[in-house]
Parts: structure tokens; C-alpha cells; sequence
């Protein structure tokens, strides 16, 4: 099997030039400036590299990445959904989405996994099972595609969001590499503190990517205050526990200075009482955090939940905020194409799914 240059970062990528093609190390940064920073995937095209040089990278490397096979547009224009083909056959999809107060700047939401082990109550893509994880040369390419194809460019692209398909730390090893190479610096450049990692609460994935020592912002998908309630959303909820799942939180916060997101999905009648309310305040109060709340965002695959009411939903935000603890309403884009929070559903073509 061929290397796949999209996924080398600049210090193996050097090795290769200077050590297997006996070229000079300068040629190592012209050919990753290419990829990461012109959006040239192919090598005949890299125009500064010697004939000779090029043609030996084809004849014995590849630079390969998921295929754009399918963009949807919402009405407003604000949200783009890409679907992706991998080279197994497999479907992968991720989501553009401008940002409402500076013109062209643009978010993109990325996959880790081919649909999803942790298989969430109200999600979409839990549904779909468990196929495989991603490549870092898959999780790269969807941002390296988007901002390629992009008229904005890649100067405006202003964050990356690890919140598409899949449980990021369960992919752990491929999610930090597509990161580093995210933030590179003679890439994308992206901050570290613009980019952010979500988790269904995988323990042992928070606690190595505290000690990893780079500043992105982590969000917790804890959606309920009880460990009853939340087994039945989040079946992980079994294996690591609330009390676990604020633990690790407590420590990534003590570590990296950095302050905790909790999402919070809101569901009509099932987790949005006063109750509710008063257990999660109590839950994270003294935590450096912010408290994301969510309205399903529901589709025509979804049978069990309903969205709460605007007025439980700013009654909820209310409470916490009169505790002293950082609340807002995330408001849902792409709704119309299902690309919002949970909605990313994609037939895949394995038969044989898997769960955690």
C-alpha cells in the first residue's frame, strides 16, 4: 500500500524527501504548502516541483482523499452539507456553516467515524451503527475539500468542530494528527483554541487529551443531570457515569486552564423540568464551563422525542444563568438539509455494524 502524503505532517514528510528520494529538505515544505495551504491534491500540479521529482511521487506515493460526491445548500444559505465517498465504498458526511456576523468566515463540522458505536437515543447517526474509524487523511480531507472548493478560501475558514459522525475519542490516535496538522502552521494555521472536540463522556479520551498539551476546547455531550435518565439518551452513560463524566471534566479544566462545554439536548417531558434544572446547576457548580442548550432538532427518522418548548427552554437557561452558570441556546442551522446537531444520516454500504 502506497504512503498517503495528506496524511504525513511536515517532519515525516521531510523524512521522505530527504531520506528515501535523497531530495533537499526545502522540497518537503513546498509539497506540504501545497496540500495544506493551496488545496493542490494532486502532484503533477504542484508547479514550483521539479518534473523528475513529481514523477517519482506518483509512480511511488499517493495523495489521496474523500471524494465530494454530493452538496445540499439550506434556504438561507447559511449551511452547507457535503457527502463523501471513501475509497471502500463507504459515505461519510460534513457540514460548512457561515458565520452570522463576519461575512465569509465559515465553521466546518467534520466526521471521525463511519456512523457511530455510542448510538445516542436521538440521534440520527446512531442509527446508522458502527462501520470503522476514519483515516487522518479522511478527517483532513473533509476540511481540506470544503475550503478548496470554497470562494470564501481558505483564508476564512475560522474553526474546526469534531461534532459530525462518530465518537471522536474513540478514533483517538487519527483525531490528535488531523489536529496538528489543522493547526499547522504553514497549513491551515487554525488556533487551537478554535478548535473544538466533542465527546458522548469517553474517560480515558479526556484524560489523554488534557495531558496533550494543546488548547482546544472540549464539549461534553451530557444531556441529562441523572444517571437513570441518562443511560436510557447515552448508553455510554453505563460504562462511564455522570460523577466519572464531571470527574474528568473537573480534571481537563485544572490541567489546560480551559474552560468545558456541556451540551445539553432538550426534550419535551424528559429532561427539561425545573428539576432538571436544579440537579444540573448543582452538578457543575464551582467548574469553569458553559452550558450549551440544544433543541432536538427532529427529522423523519425520529419516533421517541419532541423538541421542548421555547418557554421551557429559556426557563431552563434562566435557572442556570440566576446559579451563576454560563447558559445559552444554540440556534439550530441547516435544519432544512439535516445538517444540524445530530441529524448527519448516511446509508452506508457494510453490512455488518457494530456498537461499543
Amino acid at each position: 500500500m502506497k504512503i498517503n502524503f495528506a496524511e504525513l505532517n511536515l517532519k515525516e514528510l521531510t523524512h521522505i524527501i530527504t531520506e528515501e528520494l535523497s531530495e533537499k529538505k526545502f522540497r518537503a515544505g513546498q509539497i506540504f504548502k501545497w496540500i495544506h495551504k493551496c488545496g493542490v491534491f494532486e502532484f503533477d500540479k504542484m508547479s514550483d516541483i521539479p518534473k523528475k521529482l513529481r514523477d517519482e511521487l506518483s509512480g511511488k506515493y499517493e495523495l489521496s482523499l474523500p471524494e465530494i460526491i454530493e452538496k445540499s445548500i439550506s434556504e438561507d444559505k447559511m449551511t452547507e452539507k457535503f457527502a463523501y465517498s471513501l475509497k471502500d465504498g463507504e459515505i461519510i458526511e460534513a457540514v460548512k456553516i457561515y458565520d452570522d456576523e463576519t461575512l465569509g468566515k465559515y465553521t466546518v463540522c467534520v466526521s471521525t467515524q463511519v456512523g457511530c458505536p455510542i448510538k445516542c437515543a436521538f440521534c440520527q447517526t446512531g442509527k446508522m451503527g458502527f462501520v470503522r474509524n476514519l483515516k487522518t487523511s479522511e478527517i483532513i480531507g473533509q476540511v481540506l475539500k470544503i475550503a478548496a472548493e470554497s470562494e470564501t478560501g481558505f483564508e476564512n475558514l475560522s474553526n474546526v468542530v469534531y461534532m459530525g459522525m462518530g465518537e471522536p475519542l474513540l478514533n483517538y490516535d487519527n483525531v490528535i494528527k488531523s489536529i496538528r496538522l489543522i493547526n499547522a502552521e504553514d497549513g491551515l494555521n487554525i488556533s487551537m483554541r478554535k478548535i473544538t472536540v466533542s465527546t458522548s463522556g469517553v474517560i480515558p479520551g479526556i484524560a489523554k487529551l488534557a495531558n496533550e498539551k494543546i488548547p482546544v476546547t472540549l464539549a461534553i455531550s451530557l444531556h441529562a443531570p441523572f444517571d437513570s435518565l441518562r443511560a436510557k439518551l447515552v448508553p455510554l452513560n453505563k460504562k462511564y457515569n455522570i460523577e466519572k463524566v464531571i470527574k474528568a471534566a473537573a480534571d481537563y479544566i485544572k490541567i489546560t486552564s480551559r474552560r468545558v462545554t456541556f451540551e445539553y439536548v432538550m426534550l419535551k417531558d424528559y429532561n427539561d423540568s425545573l428539576e432538571h434544572a436544579k440537579k444540573l446547576a448543582e452538578l457543575l457548580r464551582g467548574l469553569i464551563c458553559h452550558v450549551n442548550l440544544i433543541p432536538l432538532n427532529q427529522s423523519d427518522i425520529d419516533g421517541n422525542f419532541a423538541p421542548s418548548l421555547n418557554k421551557k427552554i429559556i426557563e431552563f437557561r434562566d435557572y442556570l444563568t440566576d446559579k451563576n452558570i454560563n447558559a445559552t441556546i444554540r440556534r439550530s442551522k441547516g435544519l432544512d438539509i439535516n445538517a444540524a446537531c445530530g441529524m448527519l444520516y448516511k446509508k452506508i454500504k457494510s453490512g455488518d455494524s457494530q456498537s461499543l
